[in-house]
């Protein structure tokens, strides 16, 4: 039986090219690659000129999630030997395994086997990144491109045609990268691209970590010590929304800290979709303040009586001995 993972010396060494020769050079529709090497990971380029990893491969960001599965695996299991390794130019921009990527740093490792690809002649480098971010997607654990990817690349595509191609055309570029969709599904899509082709955009997939230090980065780092950054989901539900008034409650009743700011983003949402969660988002925080409003209000009216919150009752819960809601003070 064929040998399919083989195990790392010590958790952050790097695998030789020569582990990877039974995986033939790939070689695609627009990209040839005749060459593999060992790239130490710093000198990788995956962001763009705004500080942004350039998953664009993915609507939605490179999911973030799937990388702790995949640093298990190779911490586990070792390196898939079946798998291509990860696709760089030859000036190491990262086309496909940004997962993968933040997955080798999370283990600690600083060096790692890319493969080397350029563009065919007649073909861009976008043309390139559509492709291998699409279809080189075989190595477990690892996360398919959706439909929603596809139908990001196929409005960049359309976007980079002098005019605009027939929906045959837009299917038939979209069966030259494998796939699993029906006949159905494909044709479906490529329709609603042809119709709007807004959603050529990609989405960086943030955490709130990630909120908190690009916002401090995008502000020069001048975020007064006493300011503390809150990030909200605005494509969370409205408890989750409203949960954030607790945090900030509890922010500002900090005697260090003076202020919040509180910054917004998405989740799972496609750069097309995006304005229009944003706006529900503030919808929601301005019925939270009108509710407020309405507190305050009757805090007035009632003086220091009125509580904001306070426990009326208890509920019955001794067996045998409790049978009543239990006033929850003396009076």
């Amino acid at each position: 039986m064929e040998k399919l993972f083989r195990k790392l010396p010590t958790a952050n060494s790097c695998p030789k090219v020569d582990w990877f020769e039974e995986v033939d050079l790939p070689e695609g529709r627009t990209f040839t690659c005749d060459k593999r090497r060992v790239v130490e990971l710093s000198h990788i380029e995956r962001y763009n000129t705004k500080g942004q990893v350039k998953n664009l491969a993915r609507a939605l960001g490179t999911v973030k999630e799937n990388f702790l599965a995949i640093a298990n695996s190779i911490k586990v299991k070792g390196v898939l030997l079946t798998a291509q390794p990860p696709f760089i130019t030859d000036d190491n921009e990262l086309l496909d395994g940004f997962t993968r990527y933040e997955a080798l740093l999370s283990i600690g490792a600083t060096h790692w086997v890319f493969n080397i690809v350029e563009p065919k002649e007649g073909f861009s480098l976008e043309d390139v990144r559509e492709e291998v971010g699409l279809g080189a997607n075989d190595h477990p654990p690892c996360k398919a491109a959706t439909k929603e990817d596809f139908e990001t690349a196929l409005a960049r595509w359309i976007d980079r045609q002098d005019k605009t191609p027939t929906q045959g055309k837009c299917i038939d570029w979209v069966n030259s990268i494998p796939h699993s969709f029906s006949e159905s599904v494909v044709a479906k899509f490529c329709a609603k691209v042809l119709q709007n082709n807004s959603a050529k955009l990609s989405m960086e997939s943030l955490t709130p970590t990630d909120v908190i230090q690009k916002t401090t980065d995008l502000l020069n780092y001048n975020v007064p010590k006493s300011t503390k950054i809150i990030p909200i989901n605005l494509s969370g539900n409205t408890t989750y929304i409203q949960r954030i008034l607790c945090d900030r409650a509890t922010a500002l009743s900090d005697k260090n800290i003076k202020d919040t700011l509180v910054v917004g983003y998405t989740k799972g949402v496609s750069a097309d979709k995006v304005d229009d969660v944003r706006a529900d988002g503030l919808a929601v925080v301005d019925k939270i303040n009108a509710q407020f409003e309405k507190l305050f209000e009757k805090r007035m009216n009632e003086g220091s009586s009125f509580k904001f919150l306070d426990v009326d009752f208890f509920a019955p819960q001794k067996i045998d001995d409790e049978t009543e809601l239990i006033p929850s003070r003396e009076n």
